[in-house]
């Protein structure tokens, strides 16, 4: 079953395995899920499903920059210096329209409080790489973006996101103008897409090998919790996602795989 969304602009620090103490910021609406998307294992359920009355309102950029200067106080006054910052929230970050400017102020808020030995991360889908300022503000100021790229085909990626077709060439031309990158893939089996079928993988290999001088790793995942009903999403198994991982390596890219024991 789909996770509530998150209730705040900032939420934990928590242990995380990939990224230590990890501190979260959702630059979103705290009333519905906010994303461009529709991805059939996503954990806070279909966006078509999360739409309430009235226009989703974003935190303005004030509020942001004053719950940041609040937090980050109180943290360096506990001693509880987060390993990272990891952008992402109730949906897609970069949607937010002042991206560039609180994304700015983010960056000033950490160096001020925790130091930039903190990272910025940042997790996005990487559809609206076609907005200039929101280039500008991942090369500026994340230490880490982090871009969903899990289809190696139009129709896998019409599939898996319930979307059109023609996003995946947009996300491939959105990866271009970066100049480096994390990529993120998660891989299920459902009846309305296989990103894990050896057919599709080997398309999906293709487009890394194209970004291969950008990419400073690829993280390779499955489901971690069950998908909305409606998806018919499986997890992978962890022996097919290790055999996907070595793909990956064979093209002289590192991978990890993200999964848990019990996946076998």
């Amino acid at each position: 079953m789909p996770i509530p969304l998150q209730d705040g602009w900032l939420y934990g620090p928590v242990d995380s395995r990939r990224y230590g103490r990890s501190l979260g910021v959702n630059p979103l609406p705290l009333d519905r899920k906010l994303c461009s998307l529709d991805c059939l294992y996503c954990q806070y359920g279909f966006t078509r499903t999360q739409e309430v009355a009235g226009r989703a309102e974003v935190p303005s950029m004030e509020d942001l920059a004053a719950a940041f200067d609040r937090e980050f106080a109180r943290l360096a006054a506990a001693d509880d210096i987060p390993d990272r910052i990891t952008v992402a929230g109730n949906g897609e970050p970069t949607l937010h329209p002042d991206f560039y400017e609180w994304s700015r102020l983010l960056a000033e808020s950490r160096t001020k409080y925790f130091g930039a030995t903190t990272q910025i991360g940042l997790l996005t889908n990487g559809l609206h790489l076609n907005k200039p300022d929101v280039i500008s503000g991942i090369q500026e100021f994340y230490d880490e973006p982090a871009m969903k790229l899990e289809c190696g085909t139009p129709e896998c990626f019409a599939g898996l996101y319930q979307v059109s077709p023609k996003g995946l060439q947009r996300t491939l031309n959105g990866l271009h103008q970066l100049n480096s990158f994390v990529i993120q893939a998660l891989f299920i089996h459902s009846p309305s897409a296989d990103n894990a079928a050896p057919a599709e993988v080997a398309e999906w290999l293709k487009h890394l090998e194209t970004f291969r001088d950008k990419i400073r790793h690829v993280e390779i995942y499955t489901l971690d919790r069950p998908a909305a009903d409606q998806s018919d999403a499986q997890r992978v198994r962890v022996a097919r996602l290790n055999e996907i991982a070595d793909q990956v390596r064979a093209i002289d890219l590192t991978a990890e795989v993200f999964a848990r024991e019990s996946d076998v």
